[in-house]
């Protein structure tokens, strides 16, 4: 393998620090772009502890039907093909496992593929399956392992690829998967993960395009990121860009704290006056939704604008069970007994 060609891996003394891994690609583009480079190369000042791997910020460890699966709403599955990706974005909430744990693993072997296809085909009301990570398209003999066999379920009518791999290594897209891929379904979503304008280099453009062509329904998802794109103009040029390209943005996260994150968190308060900004200004097809996967909770809950007067101090997921947004401890409601 020539030196162009390797992915540039720089891991720590300790081996349960969340690594630095980039590819040559992006060492190229940090050269170019400060932001880019703050998403990507370790920074002592905030890194020096090593990643938590008995977290599970998300509840999804607690979520999981299958190895590499995760579940928490009903009628959908999400499998995570790969523990590893591309690159590791500093700011990553699954870097309990994906660049340290389970990503000595790395991806799902073709028998736990399997037991996930015999989950799937065992229960009828899963309709949508996910695929994500880490990156699933640094597993794309699984990837498409996969596939092919959901292609013979008949109760599952939408499939979906979570990536962010085409942003990271885009000359190393294998583009006749991509094709075959795309017609897995009917309808077949892919999914980018694009923080900043500055990712929306030539080649992904490129890359962006021939995806439509090939028959995908093109979302992306962003995180709010302090210091990165933590700018009502920033954000405005990225979402108008990809409304261009003929993708939709669908969600942005406001960011969790993991161990090495806490730099990157902005306040709900702060993210709330930028979407409120960006809502007066964009077409509603260039806004995407604001929201939190509730930490120790279960739910994408949207966020609302300060076009409303509304009390954030505490939020409620999908079954009901209320948080405290500043610490998103539980709210113990008078006469309940608390946590079983």
């Amino acid at each position: 393998m020539s030196k162009d060609n390797m992915i540039d891996i720089k891991q720590f003394e300790e081996e349960t620090r969340f690594s630095e891994k980039t590819t040559p690609y992006l060492r190229e583009l940090i050269k170019k772009s400060v932001a880019i480079r703050d998403m990507y190369e370790f920074n002592p000042e905030y890194e020096t502890l090593p990643a938590n791997l008995d977290v599970d910020l998300l509840n999804e460890k607690t979520s999981t039907p299958v190895f590499g699966t995760v579940r928490k709403y009903d009628g959908q599955l999400l499998v995570l093909l790969s523990y590893t990706c591309a690159a590791n974005c500093r700011y990553c909430e699954r870097q309990d496992r994906v660049g340290v744990g389970l990503d000595v693993e790395g991806r799902l072997k073709m028998s736990q593929i399997d037991d996930i296809v015999e989950y799937i085909a065992n229960d009828p009301t899963i309709y949508e399956v996910i695929a994500s990570g880490g990156d699933p398209l640094t597993n794309p003999k699984g990837l498409q392992y996969l596939f092919n066999k959901l292609k013979e379920i008949e109760h599952v009518k939408v499939v979906r690829i979570h990536t962010r791999y085409p942003l990271q290594n885009p000359g190393k897209v294998r583009m006749e998967l991509m094709e075959e891929l795309a017609k897995a379904k009917p309808t077949v979503y892919l999914s980018l993960h694009i923080d900043h304008p500055d990712e929306l280099q030539p080649e992904v453009i490129e890359l962006i395009h021939a995806f439509r062509k090939m028959g995908y329904v093109m979302l992306t998802q962003t995180v709010f990121l302090k210091t990165i794109n933590d700018n009502k103009e920033i954000l405005k040029t990225l979402f108008l860009r990809l409304f261009e390209l003929g993708v939709r943005p669908y969600y942005i996260y406001h960011g969790q704290e993991v161990t090495s994150t806490r730099r990157f968190v902005m306040s709900l308060e702060d993210e709330m006056a930028i979407m409120t900004q960006l809502r007066n200004e964009l077409s509603g097809l260039a806004f995407p939704q604001h929201v939190i996967d509730i930490p120790s909770a279960s739910g994408k809950v949207v966020v609302p604008s300060e076009h409303w007067n509304t009390d954030t101090a505490t939020v409620t997921d999908f079954y009901g069970k209320t948080v405290n947004t500043h610490d998103w401890s539980t709210v113990i409601k008078q006469g309940s007994p608390g946590n079983c």
